[in-house]
């Protein structure tokens, strides 16, 4: 019984380090992306995992070129480089 409940709290750390080794990364990551890449990296962040990154990532910079915080000539690039540290977040 006590192995069982060990083996379980050690299966369950090691999965909780896993994921929070996954957003540092990510994290890590976004801290060298342009200004642009780091304002939808940061308005699309929380929602990962809760639709397709595609989706998400469009609907997000969209959204910020109607704000004026990301240039339209710029958001495709920008948003591909925040997708890729998103991918890390995943």
């Amino acid at each position: 019984m006590m192995k069982t409940v060990f083996t379980a709290v050690l299966f369950i750390a090691c999965g909780t380090g896993a994921a929070l080794a996954d957003q540092a990364a990510a994290d890590a990551c976004a801290g060298s992306l342009n200004t642009e890449a780091k304002a939808i990296y940061a308005a699309a962040v929380g929602s990962v995992g809760s639709t397709d990154l595609k989706s998400l990532l469009t609907e997000k910079t969209k959204s910020l070129v109607m704000a004026g915080t990301v240039s339209r000539g710029t958001a495709r690039d920008s948003a591909m480089a925040a997708g890729h540290c998103l991918e890390m977040a995943q």
